[in-house]
This record gives C-alpha cells, sequence and structure tokens, in this order.
C-alpha cells in the first residue's frame, strides 16, 4: 500500500512537470496500477524466494537431525549388544575360573562353559572394529583371558587368582573405555 502511495505521487510530480503535455488521470492510474501490480509482484517473488530457500534450509536441518538420530539409535543399540555379550562372557569366565580353582573334576562342566564363552567371545568380536584402538583393546583382553585358561589347564601358570584379576579388570577396564568413547561419540550427533 505504502509504495502505491509513494508511486502515485511520484507520477502526479512527472505529470505536473511535463511541458504542455497533458496526462489524463485514466493514463496516470493505468501506470500507477502497473507500477503496483509490478511492486507486489517483485515483493512476492522476493518473499518467494526467501520462503523457499528457509524452507531448504530447514530440511536440511531435519535431514541431518533425523540421521544423526538413527545413528545414535543404532549405536545405542550396538552397545547394549556388546555390553550383554561382554556381561555373558565375563559371567562365564568367573564361573569356569570358579570351576577349576574347586578342583573337583568339574570338567566336562568346563568343557560345556569353554564352548560357550568361545561362542560369546567370537560373536563380541564380529561387533568389533580391529581397528579402533579401544575396540581392539577388548578384542585383546578376550584373547588374555582365553590364553590364561589355556596356561590353566596345561598347569603352567604359577599363580591363576592374580592373573585371573588383572586380566578381568583389564577386560572390564577396556569395555568401560569402548563404551564411555560411544557414549561420547552419540552426545556427539545430538
Amino acid at each position: 500500500m505504502e509504495e502505491t502511495k509513494q508511486i502515485l505521487l511520484a507520477l502526479n510530480e512527472i505529470s505536473s512537470n511535463i511541458n504542455g503535455e497533458q496526462l489524463s488521470a485514466i493514463s496516470i492510474a493505468l501506470i500507477a496500477a502497473l507500477a503496483a501490480i509490478g511492486g507486489s509482484f517483485v515483493t512476492a517473488l522476493f518473499q518467494y524466494l526467501n520462503s523457499k530457500r528457509t524452507s531448504e534450509s530447514e530440511l536440511e536441518k531435519l535431514k541431518t537431525q533425523l540421521k544423526a538420530e538413527i545413528i545414535s539409535k543404532q549405536r545405542q543399540e550396538w552397545m547394549d549388544s556388546v555390553r550383554e555379550s561382554a556381561t555373558n562372557l565375563l559371567a562365564e569366565y568367573d564361573h569356569i575360573f570358579g570351576l577349576i580353582q574347586d578342583k573337583n573334576d568339574n570338567q566336562e562342566k568346563i568343557n560345556e562353559l569353554h564352548l560357550s564363552t568361545s561362542r560369546n567371545a567370537i560373536f563380541i568380536e564380529l561387533k568389533l572394529n580391529p581397528n579402533k584402538p579401544e575396540q581392539k583393546a577388548v578384542t585383546d583382553s578376550i584373547a588374555s583371558m582365553s590364553n590364561l585358561f589355556h596356561r590353566i589347564t596345561l598347569k603352567a601358570e604359577e599363580n591363576p587368582s592374580d592373573s585371573y584379576d588383572r586380566l578381568r579388570k583389564q577386560y572390564i577396564s577396556a569395555l568401560n573405555t569402548l563404551f564411555d568413547e560411544t557414549w561420547r561419540t552419540i552426545k556427539n550427533l545430538e
């Protein structure tokens, strides 16, 4: 509206400044109407382009946010899966170590648990990337536990309780580092 008034004033001024020529009121109204339509069109075009740019920007934000949420959810599920398997593996290691320390004839039960621990260890190792240091530390600690049990069965380990406690702490520490790093990664995505 304000633009139209300004255009009409400018046209009236032009009209009064023209030497000897008279513009009719219809001509002035026609020019004013065309100018108003042109001004409205330019304003609408700028508004359209601005809203399109804003919409595209919002769409990109939403896509990025959705991607981050999906990745976060998948990482959380992965972490929960590794945590559950790692807990089961440690419980089985504790059980085997207790059976070994018991000195009774528990070889059949130890063999059953050994098969289960091997399965859990492989499951965990398949979920981890050996090229990432915090994940490799977990697989290394699993391998160290397995080697310890092998040395114990060969009677080659002099003080298995100390070695087992040290390796158990190493395993838990490696898992805590892995979960802490994964949690930080998830938080950075959000």
